[in-house]
């Protein structure tokens, strides 16, 4: 079966376990108009969660209904933005993050098809004739257990006279495993499931021929209950056997179904367990594809599991049965019990040797530590080289046509309302330089007498949180430009700009800058561009933009200055702006009632503006004067919705103000 949306082509695998790339992703979410796909099969699992699957491609997805009623808004092709700005509109206000992250999981499974996204390649189910009923199973397993407890309790155990019958009963053990995964496989293909890639496993203590039996998930807990109880049977069957017709056998069967009993990794006990008490992540809810930091993913995983509460509780319970269990076998092969275990280690004298143990451990604690501080000291003093060999680098002259330059220059933010005459004139004095990878082109700190344009390449911006230590905030890419701040208001660089690769730069020296922009445009028209510009780098909102979504948003907005008591939003009228507090504070008031204070970077305004459009608290200055920056709501939802990442760091500090 293959998909059958037109003008698709399968192409390379899409591997789950690799991130997309950013510009990927901003392809996908922000231009890419998106089907949903007629090859997907839904499975409800519980009353919050469904199970869907892309059949050509073997992918599954675990959704909520309404996250499966978000995807069928893609049925006739549509873009996100446009589902977005639909949900809005129906006040289904739904997280961004959520929002991306299911979409970009459902276009990994292909799910949802995009011409710029690659189509899981089909992957057909194996032809697996024998089916067994899953019920069946349940009862011959459960007879089968109470059948091999009773035979090792009438015939117990014992260890093998010839190192022979641990081979043979080793490889028993390898067949119950084997026989085990064709049963299993048989009873999700009875439940109307498929079976999947039928390979041998020989990384395993015990191995042997598995089938993937990943479409019990369709079933829901009852068949992935079957499944895992089939897989137990053929070892409790043999080990029943072997007691009665061969006992040198026993101990290597035994130990195999030891194995299959263990919660400690993955195996048949800890799949059963998982099918009956733990509950399906969703898959916008962990293994993240947007941006997210180590630590965040970390404790997310942890709180997933540790809400599994009942889960835990029956792995917890499972495992110490099991290590007893363990433990009595091995004393009743061993002839030996607790007693006679400490008398033994009395009359050896190995109280000396248990002291020297403990000794070295302590010893390989300490030479551990030692090692670990010495590397960080390593690494901290190559970082420190590093920098000192990057300072060392110089931008090296390069020729760009001035036809090139001028064009680039008029479609800069500072630069395009100038005509084209004054455009060719700052064309002739610039400086085309080029930079290498990893030299710094302006360092934090530094004093500020250029302007720069991206003529090509990729920078990061560099922000530095402790001596020789730096962190990247965002980039800056062809069109964009820097250092205009420093150069107007003759204040120090204010991030440092590192080349990512091979980059050519336009260079405009200060005196050039002031004799042929300023002279032409208004200092004022100049210093409110970069008065915005500058003010959505520091803001929590907008700090990680890139400059050329700062330029696009500083043009859509308009400063509004306004006196003490001055009201920005009355309670109960209609709203439909977008507010960014510029200087200032501002009192949010409810009834004469004060319920906060908004301070410069917090927004305000998104409640209404994502409602019914009435405000639901009067906004006014609470300073001698500030100023705030208005956009209007289509403009403010159109930005939002053509770049992710903006639309997602507008979440993230909406939700840390309401934290607040």
């Amino acid at each position: 079966m293959t998909a059958t949306n037109p003008g698709l082509v399968p192409t390379t695998a899409t591997n789950p376990g690799l991130k997309p790339s950013l510009l990927k992703l901003g392809a996908l979410l922000n231009q890419s108009v998106l089907l949903l796909s007629p090859d997907v099969r839904v499975a409800r699992l519980s009353s919050e969660r469904l199970a869907l699957k892309y059949l050509p491609g073997r992918r599954y997805l675990i959704v909520t209904p309404l996250q499966w009623n978000t995807l069928q808004e893609f049925k006739g092709g549509r873009k996100v933005t446009d589902v977005l700005c639909g949900l809005i509109s129906t006040q289904r206000n739904p997280s961004l993050r959520e929002l991306y992250e299911l979409v970009a999981k459902a276009a990994q499974a292909g799910i949802l098809q995009a011409p710029v996204w690659p189509v899981p390649p089909p992957e057909l189910p194996a032809k697996w004739p024998l089916r067994i009923n899953g019920m069946v199973m349940r009862w011959v397993t459960g007879i089968a257990m109470l059948a091999a407890i009773g035979s090792l309790f009438l015939r117990p155990p014992r260890l093998p006279e010839e190192p022979v019958w641990l081979l043979l009963g080793w490889l028993a053990a390898c067949g119950a495993a084997t026989l085990g995964s064709l049963l299993a496989a048989s009873v999700v293909k009875a439940a109307g499931g498929e079976v999947y890639r039928i390979g041998f496993v020989w990384k395993s203590l015990l191995p042997h021929l598995r089938a993937g039996l990943s479409d019990a998930l369709m079933g829901g807990r009852a068949l992935e209950a079957n499944a895992a109880l089939a897989r137990l049977a053929p070892h409790f069957i043999i080990l029943t056997v072997v007691a009665w017709r061969a006992p040198d056998f026993v101990v290597p069967v035994l130990g195999g179904a030891l194995l299959a009993l263990s919660p400690l990794w993955r195996s048949p006990l800890l799949d059963l367990l998982g099918a009956l008490y733990r509950e399906q992540y969703l898959a916008t809810a962990h293994d993240f594809v947007l941006p997210r930091d180590r630590l965040f993913r970390l404790l997310t995983l942890a709180r997933q599991q540790l809400q599994d509460r009942k889960y835990l509780l029956m792995c917890a319970g499972a495992t110490v049965a099991w290590l007893a269990l363990t433990v009595l076998t091995a004393g009743i092969l061993l002839n030996l019990h607790a007693m006679s275990l400490i008398e033994r280690f009395r009359a050896s004298g190995a109280g000396n040797y248990t002291i020297l143990a403990v000794l070295g451990l302590c010893g390989v604690l300490v030479v551990g530590a030692v090692g670990f501080a010495g590397w960080s000291a390593l690494s901290h003093l190559r970082a420190r080289w590093r920098e000192r060999a990057e300072r060392k680098l110089r931008p090296a002259a390069v020729l760009v046509s001035p036809a090139t330059i001028a064009d680039w220059l008029g479609k800069s933010v500072l630069f395009r309302e100038l005509p084209k005459e004054d455009i060719a004139a700052v064309a002739a004095v610039v400086k085309p330089e080029e930079h290498t990878r990893g030299s710094y082109v302006v360092r934090e700190g530094e004093a500020g007498d250029r302007l720069f344009i991206v003529l090509s390449g990729r920078l990061e911006v560099r922000r530095d949180y402790a001596p020789g230590r730096s962190e990247p905030v965002t980039e800056v890419e062809e069109g964009d430009v820097f250092g205009e701040i420093a150069l107007l208001h003759a204040i120090p660089r204010t991030r440092s700009i590192r080349s990512q690769g091979r980059s050519v730069l336009l260079a405009l020296d200060k005196a050039d800058f002031e004799r042929l922009v300023l002279s032409k445009i208004s200092r004022q028209v100049v210093a409110d561009a970069v008065q915005k510009v500058s003010f959505l780098q520091r803001a929590e909102l907008s700090h990680n933009w890139s400059h050329a979504m700062m330029s696009a948003f500083a043009r859509r907005s308009k400063i509004l200055e306004a006196p003490e008591n001055a009201l920005i939003l009355e309670e109960g009228k209609v709203n439909h702006c977008f507010y960014l507090v510029h200087r200032g504070e501002l009192a949010v008031r409810v009834k004469d009632r004060e319920l906060r204070r908004l301070k410069t970077g917090d927004s305000f305004g998104e409640l209404s503006l994502l409602g019914n459009g009435i405000a639901t608290a009067n906004v006014m200055v609470a300073t001698k004067s500030a100023s705030v920056l208005e956009i209007s709501a289509r403009d403010f939802l159109d930005f939002i919705s053509q770049d992710f990442m903006v639309g997602l760091g507008w979440e993230e500090s909406r939700k840390k103000r309401k934290d607040r």
